[in-house]
């Protein structure tokens, strides 16, 4: 079985672009001599959700994912391996304005100030000590979940900057706060420079210097356009995109007593039960399908919990009993939650 997730990040409002998930997983799967079907489904995950790629995938549901793939691989650097897949395309609108921008600097620019585009789960500041520059990654979370998300950030950068810069540039120092992996050689002999585990921060050193290097992609007529885009789609983040995670989240806080309604996670939102319903909609949801999704993560989480039993979840879910949650669980699952459980 997985690692035991914390119930809790199915309430957070982090989430990350389907379109990573989609550009990352086949080959992932392929590295490891997994089927990236039968991963999703492990995991619980609709693949056509994957095919959506504005979508943003709830973090709880990315974590499973990806330890599910952990617990079939027993690979400790699995975020490493996520990340030297990391494509342009990963990142949708991001990726394209960083591809358009004419030096690294410009890039790593936009980079900070538009990474919101392609999720909600770290942040990324740029630090400059005399002849070299910091960029360092602020990861929320500890743990299993915070290596692989940490890893696969740090090394998505260099994935993704390498093909755009001249052959030969490589970081000063790439620095992770965890301890070393298994085959802990992999890294340096990717990132062409040494590597530090134990470190302070978790972050690449490079050169000051390099801020002023071309990109190989430079295109100044698209990167207007493509500045243009990401800032609109970064004014409309919170109201539009993102406003899926914020309703779980407000659900997610709203079970402790009893059924969340549409009428009070809009009320929590300051919005009307109309307009929050049709903003759903224009998002291909509905309100009753945002709270079924949070509420199958985390009975699948709480199910890993022996200690609890099923009228404990139902109870944790909102459920007046537990009658209601097994009929629920066959909805989403087709089998019983103890058939889930036993599942191991």
């Amino acid at each position: 079985m997985p690692p035991v997730l914390d119930p809790a990040l199915a309430g957070s409002d982090q989430s990350l672009s389907s379109a990573y998930v989609a550009t990352v997983l086949p080959e992932l799967a392929a590295h490891y001599g997994l089927d990236s079907d039968a991963l999703l489904a492990r995991a619980g995950i609709d693949p056509r959700v994957l095919a959506q790629s504005d979508a943003l995938l709830p973090l709880v549901d990315v974590l499973r994912l990806f330890l599910v793939v952990l617990d079939a691989s027993a690979d400790s650097g699995l975020g490493f391996e996520v990340g030297k897949r990391v494509k342009p395309r990963a990142y949708q609108v991001l990726g394209y304005v960083i591809l358009a921008s004419s030096t690294l600097g410009e890039a790593i620019d936009r980079l900070v100030r538009f990474e919101a585009l392609s999720g909600k789960l770290g942040s990324t500041r740029l630090c400059r000590d005399g002849d070299q520059v910091r960029l360092n990654w602020y990861c929320p979370l500890t743990g299993e979940p915070g290596r692989f998300l940490t890893e696969a950030a740090i090394t998505g950068w260099v994935a993704f900057m390498r093909p755009l810069l001249p052959s030969g540039l490589a970081p000063l120092l790439v620095r992770f706060r965890h301890g070393a992996p298994q085959d802990e050689a992999r890294y340096p002999a990717f990132f062409q420079s040494p590597v530090q585990f134990g470190a302070e921060h978790d972050g690449v050193d490079i050169a000051a210097s390099l801020l002023d290097t071309p990109l190989n992609t430079a295109d100044p007529g698209l990167a207007v356009l493509m500045e243009r885009e990401a800032r609109a789609l970064l004014t409309d983040f919170e109201s539009g995109t993102n406003l899926l995670s914020a309703v779980r989240a407000q659900c997610y806080q709203q079970l402790a007593d009893g059924e969340p309604t549409l009428e009070a996670v809009a009320g929590a939102l300051s919005l009307t039960p109309r307009n929050l319903q049709a903003r759903l909609r224009k998002q291909g949801m509905g309100f009753q399908e945002v709270l079924d999704g949070l509420r199958q993560s985390l009975a699948e989480l709480y199910l890993q919990d022996p200690a609890l039993s099923l009228t404990d979840i139902a109870l944790l879910l909102g459920f007046a009993e537990s009658s209601s949650f097994t009929r629920a669980f066959r909805r989403w699952r087709s089998m019983s939650p103890n058939q889930w459980r036993r599942r191991g």
